[in-house]
């Protein structure tokens, strides 16, 4: 167990620190990727292999962003470089899980942190894959109304079924950990759920009174919570 911990840190540092000589991330969000990861790690004790969805999340993101990264430079919603901001808007609200886990040892709130880390999955597998497919989304408040690629709110069909895949794969994780199927189901449905929400605060709220990334972090926020609403009535 000691080797694996230790494996496991390990990976978490390289990865970090690649990405940030890539120019993948900034300095500030390398810094704020360490404090998040440390905080969970240390809050979930002894399940602080947990730390595996973060990581997925992350190494994932990374990799779905990268996807046809041309098309989209050219359609003008290209990757950016993360900030601390990126960080705390997509792993803030899975903090929050972990510390309320640390002290009240309620095992709901692990459906919690599941949720709100499928949600961020979700949203960036919408963003990233709808983007490519669909050249004429459509707002989630307005089905009618055909909007650009890249504007807030905007929902596709191939990005809805990429923030299925994302919640999906997501919420395997945990199965793998503790062979309880309902992390699977629970999480999926609560990603998709909370990436949904996400949409409808993008084209509600975003850029009138919130930015973007405190959108994210109120909808993996609602994501978790459905989650635990979710393990509650049906576990």
């Amino acid at each position: 167990m000691g080797l694996y911990l230790w494996v496991t840190v390990s990976l978490c540092v390289l990865i970090l620190v690649y990405a940030y000589l890539k120019k993948k991330i900034e300095l500030t969000a390398l810094i704020a990727s360490g404090l998040v990861g440390v905080v969970i790690f240390i809050s979930l004790g002894d399940l602080w292999y947990w730390i595996y969805l973060v990581l997925a999340f992350f190494i994932v993101g990374n990799l779905v962003s990268k996807y046809k990264l041309g098309e989209k430079e050219r359609n003008g919603v290209g990757q950016e470089v993360r900030t601390y901001r990126n960080v705390f808007g997509n792993g803030g609200s899975a903090v929050i899980y972990s510390l309320l886990y640390y002290y009240t040892g309620n095992s709901l709130l692990l459906y919690g942190f599941v949720g709100a880390m499928a949600t961020a999955t979700a949203d960036t597998f919408a963003t990233e894959i709808g983007q490519i497919y669909d050249k004429k989304p459509r707002l989630i408040t307005n089905p009618r109304k055909r909007v650009r690629v890249g504007t807030s709110g905007a929902v596709s069909a191939p990005g809805t079924i990429a923030s299925l895949a994302g919640a999906f794969l997501l919420s395997l994780i945990p199965v793998l950990f503790s062979h309880h199927i309902s992390y699977l189901y629970v999480g999926a449905l609560a990603g998709f759920v909370g990436c949904n929400i996400d949409s409808l605060l993008g084209a509600v709220v975003e850029r009138r009174l919130i930015d973007q990334h405190t959108v994210n972090f109120l909808a993996t926020l609602m994501g978790g919570l459905v989650a635990i609403l979710f393990a509650f009535l049906f576990t």
